[in-house]
């Protein structure tokens, strides 16, 4: 019996097909992990310049690993600034508020630094923060 010659390469496209399918190199799409919305609603002091920049840096890629320039918020109205990003369902978070402006971080009432914050992404969510003063200009997150 003898095959034309596009008969053998149908042929052996097919036998390479099935070979390459059953050795695994075609794989399965990748595992879906579940993610929740999470929004930040962030009050800032009223001597804050409405044209800063006030960003989350935090643990998460998507709050850019704790690196700068992290995740900036937007401008709500005065006095509040709100943003939204997916995150995994289950994920322990942790979180400076900084203003862009001249890297100035969060501090309390009395000058003092505040711990980070944190949260665990149960679902989608909102983390609400009141920032009580800014402090002075430094290096900002590294």
């Amino acid at each position: 019996m003898n095959l034309s010659l596009s008969a053998k390469w149908f042929l052996l496209v097919s036998l390479v097909s099935v070979v390459l399918a059953g050795c695994g190199a075609i794989e399965p799409p990748p595992q879906q992990y579940p993610h929740a919305t999470v929004s930040f609603d962030v009050k800032v002091p009223t001597d804050t310049p409405a044209n800063v920049v006030v960003t989350v840096v935090g643990s998460d890629p998507s709050l850019g690993s704790d690196t700068a320039p992290g995740f900036r918020l937007r401008r709500a109205r005065e006095g509040q600034y709100t943003g939204s990003v997916r995150l995994p369902v289950g994920a322990e978070v942790s979180f400076d508020l900084w203003v862009e402006d001249a890297w100035r971080s969060e501090i309390s009432a009395e000058g003092t630094a505040v711990p980070r914050h944190s949260f665990r992404v149960d679902g989608d969510m909102t983390v609400e923060v009141t920032v009580a003063r800014w402090g002075e200009p430094s290096q900002g997150p590294r």
